[in-house]
C-alpha cells in the first residue's frame, strides 16, 4: 500500500462518526460519516474485483464530479488502479488524443452519462462498463491490501496547459500526496472546518487531513445564476466555515452561510470591478486570491485588500509571495518558473515545458509573465498575449486592468490585435468612449478599434478568464 492509499485509512479511522461529507443528490442534501464513507469505499473495492478491475488496470471516468465518483476514485487508489478523468463535454479530437496516448480497460459512468456514451465514438467502443453508484450491497473484500510502489499511476486529467496546448498530465500515488500536502498546509484552518468546495481536488485533501466538505454538485457552466442560488439554499443550515471555489462562482452566487470566515478563490485573473464585488459580497470573511497552475495547485496567494490595493494604486495584479514548499524565479523575459516536491513532473506523450537547473532543481514554465517588488509577484500576462506599440510589446492584461479602473462601469473589456490593428472589446453597450481612448493613449495606443459586445467570451473551465481564440474568430 502507497502512503496516500495509508493516509486515507487513517484519516477514515480517526473521523470515525464524524460527519465527512455533505453532498446533494437530486433537491436533498445526504451525509456521510468517514466510517460510512470508508464502508463505501470498500463496497466499491468489491465491486471493481467483480468486474475485474485490478491493479494496473485503466480506468476512463466519464461522469461529473459527485460523492460516488469520489468513493469510485479513492477505491481505485486503493487497489492501483490508474483513473483517466475526462470532461463529459470534451470534444471528440480531445477525446481521440486521450484515446491514442492512453487505452483503457474499462469506462466509469454515472446513471446520467451512460446515455451520453452512445454520442461519443471512442467512449462508445469500451466494451467494459462500470457503474459509479452500483456498489452499495457488496460484500467488502477484507483481504490485506499489497504493497504500492510511489511511483504507481493514480490520477490522469486532460489539460490546456499553461501554453494552451492540450495535454495529459499524471500524477502518481507520490505526486498525489505532495499535492495534497501543500493544499493543506497553505490552508489558514482552525482545527476542525466544513470547507464547501467546487474544486474537485480539494475534495480529496479536505477528506485526508479530517475536514467536513460540502460538495454542492454545481455545473457553472450550464447552470443560470438562478439555479446556483437555489442549490445553495440548500445547505444554507449548514456549518460551512470555509469556501473554496472559483471567481466566477463568486461573482454568480449570493452568500448563504452566516459562519463562513475564510474565502479562497483561484483559477483567473480579476479586474479591479469583480475584485470588488467579491469583496462586497464577503466582506465580513477573510479573503484570499490563489495563484496556480495545472502543474502546481498553489504558487501563491494574496490578500484580496492588498490586490484592491494594488490595482488602485499601482495598476497591477498582485498574485501575492511565494507559499509555503513553493519556489519562484523569473526568467530574463519575466516568465515564472516554479517548483516544489509537489511539482507535476510529468505528461503522457507530450512535453512537460520543465528545465533543470546547474544544481539538479527542476523548473517548470507557467508561460505566465510577471514582475516582482520586495518579493511580491505581479502578474502581466500570459507569454504571447501582447500588442505591439512602436516596436514595444504591451500585455494585454495590463492595458485592461488599466481600462476597468479608470471606467467602472466597464465589468469586463479584451485587447487583441489583428492584422496590425488594436481592437478593444467592451463589455459595455455605452461606455465611457472617451475615457477608454484616454486610457489607451497614456500606453500610446492612439487609433483603437473600440468594439462593443454583450459579453466578453471566457474559458469552459473558470468562465472568468477571457478566451482571446474566440475573439480572433469574430474578427475574422
Amino acid at each position: 500500500m502507497s502512503r496516500i492509499a495509508d493516509a486515507f485509512l487513517q484519516a477514515f479511522a480517526a473521523g470515525g462518526s464524524e460527519t465527512a461529507v455533505i453532498y446533494r443528490r437530486g433537491n436533498r442534501v445526504k451525509r456521510r460519516s468517514f466510517a460510512e464513507l470508508q464502508q463505501d469505499v470498500q463496497q466499491m473495492q468489491a465491486y471493481y474485483l467483480a468486474h475485474g478491475i485490478r491493479r494496473g488496470k485503466r480506468l476512463l471516468a466519464f461522469a461529473a464530479p459527485s460523492y460516488d465518483l469520489c468513493v469510485c476514485m479513492i477505491a481505485a487508489l486503493q487497489i492501483g488502479a490508474p483513473i483517466m478523468y475526462v470532461d463529459i463535454w470534451a470534444k471528440q479530437e480531445k477525446l481521440r488524443r486521450v484515446f491514442a496516448d492512453y487505452a483503457p480497460d474499462a469506462v466509469l459512468v454515472s446513471g446520467r452519462t451512460k446515455y451520453l456514451r452512445p454520442f461519443f465514438r471512442e467512449i462508445g467502443k469500451i466494451r467494459r462498463i462500470v457503474r459509479t453508484d452500483r456498489y452499495h450491497g457488496q460484500k467488502p473484500d477484507m483481504q490485506p491490501h499489497r504493497p504500492l510502489p510511489e511511483d504507481t499511476t493514480a490520477l490522469l486529467t486532460m489539460t490546456t496547459g499553461s501554453t494552451g496546448t492540450p495535454k495529459i498530465a499524471v500524477r502518481s500515488h507520490r505526486d498525489l500526496l505532495h499535492q495534497l500536502t501543500l493544499i493543506h498546509d497553505n490552508l489558514e484552518h482552525d482545527g476542525k472546518e466544513t470547507v464547501l468546495t467546487t474544486s474537485y481536488i480539494y475534495v480529496f485533501a479536505n477528506i485526508l487531513y479530517g475536514f467536513t466538505t460540502v460538495m454542492p454538485k454545481l455545473n457553472l457552466g450550464r447552470s443560470s445564476t438562478g439555479k446556483c442560488n437555489r442549490v445553495l439554499r440548500l445547505f444554507r443550515n449548514e456549518p460551512v466555515t470555509m469556501l473554496l471555489t472559483s471567481p466566477d462562482f463568486c461573482l454568480r452566487t449570493e452568500p448563504v452561510f452566516p459562519h463562513l470566515r475564510r474565502v479562497y478563490c483561484g483559477g483567473a485573473i480579476l479586474n479591479l470591478h469583480e475584485a470588488r464585488i467579491i469583496k462586497q459580497k464577503y466582506r465580513k470573511c477573510a479573503c484570499t486570491l490563489i495563484y496556480g497552475a495545472t502543474e502546481c495547485s498553489i504558487i501563491a496567494s494574496a490578500d484580496l485588500d492588498a490586490y484592491i490595493q494594488a490595482l488602485e494604486q499601482q495598476g497591477r495584479a498582485m498574485l501575492g509571495i511565494p507559499v509555503k514548499g513553493v519556489q519562484v524565479r523569473l526568467t530574463d523575459t519575466g516568465e515564472i518558473l516554479v517548483s516544489s516536491a509537489a511539482l507535476l513532473e510529468h505528461y503522457l506523450v507530450q512535453d512537460s515545458g520543465k528545465e533543470t537547473d546547474s544544481s539538479g532543481v527542476v523548473w517548470h514554465h507557467t508561460g505566465d509573465i510577471a514582475e516582482e517588488t520586495d518579493g511580491v509577484l505581479y502578474y502581466l500576462g500570459k507569454t504571447g498575449r501582447y500588442v505591439t506599440v512602436c516596436g514595444r510589446h504591451l500585455y494585454s492584461n495590463v492595458i485592461e486592468q488599466a481600462i476597468t479602473a479608470a471606467d467602472p462601469t466597464i465589468p469586463k473589456c479584451a485587447v487583441i490585435q489583428h492584422k496590425g490593428r488594436i481592437n478593444v472589446f467592451l463589455q459595455h453597450p455605452q461606455p465611457h468612449e472617451e475615457t477608454v481612448r484616454k486610457t489607451l493613449r497614456s500606453f500610446g495606443i492612439n487609433a483603437p478599434v473600440l468594439r462593443c459586445i454583450d459579453r466578453i467570451p471566457c474559458d469552459v473551465k473558470h468562465h472568468t478568464k477571457i478566451n482571446y481564440d474566440r475573439l480572433k474568430e469574430y474578427l475574422e
